[in-house]
């Protein structure tokens, strides 16, 4: 029998063709690299450009609630009580210095001022207080006050809305539209026992009581509004400490609140922060429809005044007197007619806002082997609610 032929080795793949397949393999490998890390970026940068399309968003819809209430005096239609021009009811101070700003943060920004006399945010229910004597009963019956007459419980609806209610405040009675004075409130739950007073501006105006007991009786279980009156308002850009990588912190900008004084802004209720990483804040004004806005120069440019000398009085201001004088608009000649100005001139505000990424990429800088922050500019314009239709 014939024996089978032999081989000498055993099957397998030769070094030569083990190198090949190696390099295909990892030109294989550095190709889907380059895939994924492209799918990385364009993940985080779209997600960056969201979350800083979404803050501008914020940003404009809290300003435009906040400026169609700018230089409303729910108090008193008239005027405003006890205001001076050194603490305008409505300014902007153009370009002011932030505090604390690295070099890549902004390092100067807008700040935009107003007045106005904030509703809190429900409607109470008078419970208990239809019994007292009207100021005219009294007279008639020949008794004198006493602190039953001028007290009030409300039914807030919660503890939260009943917290809110504090001495200073006015309250209207909507059963007769009658303003009074809050001097003092006590909680009990959701309930608040108050005791009111004369309207504050009664002896100026010859509006509102001018006696602690109320004009008429008022209806039990019928609404009350609660006002905190003469409050100010400023929005500007501010470093904070929130990340606790940066040295210089994050520029935010953030809403400060606190009663008017005629001598300067200070701040009195919990800061709000309305967005972070913002990289620029601007208010225009325009009295002549858009066709030019004070703050810009003929250009196009940001002026470069700053300051409430300059910068508002004869900034900004100037600028919008000048145009009044070409707008056509009869009978008004100049801002400078009094603190209500801001609601009896038409006007169109605009608010540029913009925001930046949270990081520095290099998708995003100009020039190659550079990081930088991706910018989106919003821009706001409204003709604020009441402006132009002054009550008096």
């Amino acid at each position: 029998m014939a024996e089978g032929v032999r081989k000498s080795g055993v099957d397998g793949f030769s070094l030569v063709e083990l190198l090949v397949a190696l390099v295909f393999t990892m030109v294989l490998m550095a190709g889907m690299a380059n895939v994924y890390k492209a799918s990385l970026s364009a993940f985080y940068t779209s997600g960056e450009s969201i979350s800083s399309n979404r803050r501008n968003r914020m940003s404009v819809d809290l300003l435009v609630q906040d400026l169609n209430l700018a230089g409303m005096f729910l108090t008193d239609l008239s005027s405003p009580p006890a205001v001076t021009e050194a603490m305008p009811t409505f300014l902007i101070l153009p370009n002011m210095d932030v505090s604390g700003a690295g070099s890549d943060d902004p390092n100067q920004t807008d700040e935009l001022y107003f007045y106005l006399d904030q509703p809190l945010p429900f409607e109470a229910t008078l419970s208990s207080g239809s019994n007292q004597l009207s100021a005219a009963e009294l007279v008639g019956l020949g008794r004198a006050l006493t602190t039953a007459d001028t007290a009030y419980t409300l039914a807030c609806g919660s503890t939260t809305y009943a917290s809110e209610v504090a001495a200073g405040q006015v309250l209207v009675f909507k059963d007769a539209w009658e303003a009074v004075s809050i001097t003092s409130a006590t909680r009990s739950g959701s309930s608040v026992t108050v005791v009111t007073g004369p309207s504050a501006d009664a002896g100026i105006t010859g509006s509102g009581p001018a006696a602690p007991a109320s004009r008429v009786r008022h209806l039990e279980n019928s609404q009350v509004v609660l006002i905190q009156p003469a409050q100010m308002v400023r929005y500007r850009i501010q470093m904070l400490n929130l990340d606790p990588g940066s040295a210089t912190g994050i520029p935010c900008l953030v809403r400060d609140q606190g009663d008017y004084s005629i001598a300067a802004f200070t701040a009195s209720q919990p800061q709000q922060i309305i967005a972070e990483n913002v990289a620029g804040f601007a208010v225009y004004l325009s009295t002549n429809g858009g066709t030019s806005w004070a703050g810009l120069d003929a250009s196009g440019a940001k002026a470069i005044y700053s300051d409430f000398e300059s910068g508002w009085d004869t900034g900004i201001r100037a600028e919008l007197d000048a145009q009044l004088l070409t707008s056509g608009r009869p009978g008004v000649k100049s801002t400078r007619i009094g603190p209500s100005w801001f609601r009896n001139i038409p006007l169109l505000v605009r608010v540029d806002i913009t925001t930046r990424t949270a990081t520095r990429r290099s998708e995003y800088a100009a020039n190659p082997n550079a990081v930088a922050y991706r910018l989106q500019t919003q821009s706001l314009v409204l003709v604020p609610r009441h402006s132009g239709l002054a009550m008096n």
